[in-house]
């Protein structure tokens, strides 16, 4: 992949995960949330999944109550799996919709 195309890649997970996913960017090991902070490898548990974390970007993040109730949030994928939807973020983002009609 040329660097032009890796940008291309990245700004696509970026755009992704705006629209309320977590996005896996398996070349570099990390995870872009819906806010586009990155969020790196913590742990690989027993069961083969990866969990990513970023808790000082959590811990600031004006949108955490979107997110979850704790402190920060940990995000575990199975192999190869390159995305996962945060539901806490969608029904917030559907709930706000609602709101303004």
């Amino acid at each position: 992949m040329t660097k032009e195309e890796y940008v291309l890649a990245e700004e696509q997970m970026r755009k992704r995960a705006a629209k309320g996913y977590f996005v896996r960017d398996l070349e570099k090991d990390r995870v872009y949330c819906p806010t586009g902070e990155i969020l790196r490898r913590k742990a690989v548990k027993k069961s083969g999944e990866v969990r990513y974390a970023n808790k000082m970007a959590c811990k600031q993040c004006e949108y955490r109550e979107k997110c979850t109730r704790s402190p920060w949030k940990e995000v575990d994928f199975p192999d190869k799996v390159k995305e996962a939807r945060n539901l806490n973020w969608l029904k917030a983002e559907e709930e706000a919709a609602k709101a303004k009609k």
